[in-house]
């Protein structure tokens, strides 16, 4: 009896110590070289200078679990290169997305997006990614991890889950199974073939402080109506870039 009863202790501790996490993870994207070459042929072609593409860095982000509530958002990465240069040039294609929040009772992911210095909350219904759970394992931070397979809207994507860990998260919008998603490796509708590829690096389990998260700020929008205004934003900067290399022949 008494065996049990440490048994549930135990048992029921655990759980509770799962009410609030942090997971750290690291972000990278793969891209197809032979797609990357025909597109950078392609773009040049087409504005008579000269196009080259490239992965970008790594990125940093951090899933905080709150009693049924995650943020998730970007880290700054430090920079220790001393023989890098001072000043950078770059352009947030698509928007500058920041802080997601979930909202589980409504079932719709809630983030802030600066689209052309503009504010937007963006309201993302829940994925029905409809897992298929396979019998591979992979070990995570030391935690068994259980990959499961889907696919939405044609892309295929992987993810693998702790059991130990009982909360449903994941990093960006993915989420779904019953356990945290430690990794994910998701296939693109991107002309470069790209693959994003996201994996945990740092677990703390039951923090001792939480992050402060700022409230969401900007016009509350469909993804609809956002892939407009996206496509709205890209042929202006493709016209402007357009008009730029020509006054320079």
């Amino acid at each position: 009896m008494k065996k049990l009863l440490l048994t549930l202790l135990l048992s029921t501790a655990f759980v509770n110590a799962q009410d609030q996490m942090i997971v750290e993870y690291r972000q990278r994207n793969e891209m197809d070289p032979e797609k990357v070459k025909e597109f950078e042929k392609e773009r040049s072609s087409s504005t008579g200078g000269f196009v080259k593409i490239s992965g970008g860095p790594d990125q940093k982000y951090e899933l905080t679990y709150n009693q049924g509530i995650t943020h998730y958002r970007k880290l700054e990465l430090v920079n220790n290169n001393q023989d890098a240069p001072t000043s950078s040039f770059s352009i947030s294609v698509g928007g500058q997305f920041k802080t997601l929040i979930n909202d589980p009772v409504n079932k719709v992911f809630n983030q802030e997006i600066n689209l052309d210095k503009v504010d937007y909350i963006l309201k993302s219904p829940y994925k029905d990614y409809q897992w298929k759970i396979t019998d591979i394992e992979e070990t995570i931070l030391g935690y068994k991890t259980i990959k499961a397979v889907a696919e939405i809207n044609g892309n295929k994507i992987a993810a693998w889950y702790a059991p130990d860990l009982k909360v449903n998260a994941g990093p960006n919008q993915i989420n779904g199974l019953p356990g945290v998603i430690l990794k994910s490796i998701s296939e693109t509708s991107s002309k470069l073939g790209t693959i994003l590829i996201i994996e945990a690096e740092k677990i703390n389990i039951n923090p001792k402080k939480l992050p402060k998260i700022k409230p969401l700020k900007g016009m509350e929008i469909s993804p609809d109506d956002f892939k407009k205004l996206q496509e709205e934003s890209r042929k202006k900067m493709i016209e402007s870039f357009s008009s730029e290399m020509d006054l320079k022949k």
